[in-house]
């Protein structure tokens, strides 16, 4: 019987994905590594899926080990539509001729009227 935090040894060369962070997804994350013939477990792997953004407490997990994982560090501020919005907006304003390639974007209800004038 396993213990927790205990290791589990694979053969060479398999792939193996840590499922412990993995919330509403896990079945079909469990179809996907089986299909492929990975191995699931809870301690260490190579792949670690996180169900939500990265947050600071993961900073140095992610930081300091070894493996892949699937979301990016400060996502969580980048996925937010409003957030997006301001920061390409900002950044539009400050370098126009190098960040002209972003569409123009509007808060809304914030900007409301911005949008109607821009629409006309």
């Amino acid at each position: 019987m396993k213990r927790k935090n205990q290791k589990v040894a694979y053969a060479p060369g398999t792939f193996v994905v840590n499922t412990s962070y993995c919330k509403s997804e896990l079945e079909l994350l469990q179809h996907v590594i089986f299909k492929n013939g990975f191995k699931e477990t809870s301690v260490g792997g190579n792949l670690y899926w996180f169900a939500l953004a990265l947050y600071h407490k993961d900073y140095k997990r992610v930081g300091k080990n070894k493996f892949w994982y699937n979301r990016y560090p400060m996502l969580e501020y980048m996925a937010r539509k409003k957030v997006f919005c301001a920061v390409t907006n900002r950044m539009r304003k400050t370098f126009d001729k190098k960040f002209g390639f972003a569409p123009i974007s509007f808060l809304l209800p914030e900007e409301a009227t911005n949008l109607e004038i821009y629409m006309e």
